[in-house]
């Protein structure tokens, strides 16, 4: 099949979303289909053969990547795509902004089936982390309904007006496909309770089976007597992933430190909240996934403190390196294998602290959670959900 994948995330920039996709390439790739990737551009990227840059306006997203909108260019640049890259037999659309706009407005020019995926949880970022709630979902309400009008009618399941008005671009967006994929359970009774009625499938996210094998053949490092509890934390540094609570946990917490891997927006902040906590924090900067899948090796818990993922790449990586997880969302419960982790009882940081300074004082917790979590070590392997998903776009294609 020749696939055309649909992202406003450039796969070379950081993020969980992007590690999926580039795994989701990898694996399309080496069943042997063909594989056409249309994003936004990314600074110092050099695009491949299968990448389409596409063009950009002068704006940027709330993370600092560059915001594409459906142009008159974009539309010729995507025709002139399709003519010489040959027929298309899937569209896959892996976001909801201007890119993912563009793929569905492509695919409908083109008579190609479109598959949609479904995995941010707009209504709770733009709720909790907007500066002005009502005014970013009216914006993105608009700019999307201007696009992609709504089939059908949005049931409101006891959502707030702001709530309301970010879930209508999520599904009109789900709506405008002919087969919708979410990576949870969760997020489909989700989008079904407000309206959605094309046919949702779960595939989980996953991770490249040959990077997974490299990094378990190294020996987990185990960490000396009396030593403090190794933390890590990973992720963009933006507001509603929590940066700054992870910090201030744990240097509210005796005998733990923190390695923090990432970059983004609040980085300044996150540096300067580091140095003040002193040298228990470390930062390490933006590094390839095969280097946090190490880090996760030699580290005693991951700390998540977002409350807005749908599924999160990270606890698959923890999960597939063993690393007991300590997470806040009661939704992400669904990732987290059973006895595998701690839930806070709030997301507070005083929560998190809490829990953090029970198993410095509890080791054997730990290990009890490794035994759980070496069970389900092989679920987040991209090959275990390839084959789900090809048989979704062979259903949309008829």
């Amino acid at each position: 099949m020749h696939i055309a994948l649909f992202t406003d995330f450039h796969p070379d920039t950081l993020g969980g979303v992007q590690t999926a996709q580039r795994a989701l390439c990898d694996g399309l790739r080496g069943r042997g289909h063909r594989v056409s990737v249309f994003t936004a551009p990314a600074p110092g990227s050099g695009d491949s053969d299968g990448t389409i840059p596409l063009r950009t306006v002068p704006l940027s997203m709330n993370n600092g990547l560059p915001v594409v909108l459906p142009t008159r260019a974009n539309r010729r640049l995507l025709d002139a795509a399709f003519a010489e890259r040959g027929p298309v037999d899937v569209v896959h659309t892996l976001t909801t902004y201007g890119v993912g706009i563009a793929g569905v407005r492509a695919a409908r020019r083109h008579g190609v089936p479109v598959v949609q995926s479904m995995q941010s949880r707009d209504d709770t970022m733009i709720e909790k982390y907007s500066p002005s709630p009502y005014f970013a979902a009216l914006t993105m309400r608009m700019l999307h309904g201007w696009f992609v009008p709504l089939r059908g009618e949005q049931r409101h399941d006891g959502d707030g007006r702001t709530a309301r008005l970010a879930w209508r671009p999520l599904l009109a967006q789900a709506q405008s496909a002919d087969r919708v994929v979410v990576p949870t359970e969760h997020f489909a009774r989700r989008l079904a309770a407000r309206g959605v009625d094309r046919p949702i499938h779960v595939v989980s996210n996953g991770i490249d089976d040959a990077l997974l094998d490299r990094v378990r053949r190294a020996e987990r490092a185990a960490p000396a007597t009396g030593a403090p509890l190794r933390v890590l934390w990973c992720g963009r540094f933006s507001a509603e992933k929590r940066p700054l609570e992870a910090i201030e946990a744990v240097r509210r917490t005796e005998h733990c430190t923190l390695d923090v891997y990432g970059s983004g927006p609040l980085a300044d902040q996150v540096g300067a909240a580091a140095g003040a906590a002193g040298e228990r924090v470390r930062l390490h900067g933006a590094v390839t996934q095969a280097d946090i899948l190490a880090a996760m090796r030699a580290h005693d818990v991951l700390l998540l403190t977002s409350d807005c993922d749908t599924q999160g790449m990270v606890l698959l990586e923890a999960v597939a390196t063993g690393l007991p997880i300590v997470f806040c969302d009661p939704e992400l419960s669904e990732t987290v294998p059973e006895g595998g982790g701690v839930r806070t009882g709030d997301p507070t940081v005083r929560a998190f602290a809490d829990v953090l300074a029970a198993l410095a004082g509890d080791r054997a917790r730990l290990g009890a959670m490794r035994e759980v979590l070496a069970a389900s070590g092989d679920e987040p392997r991209q090959s275990r959900h390839l084959d789900r998903l090809l048989s979704v776009y062979r259903d949309a294609a008829g």
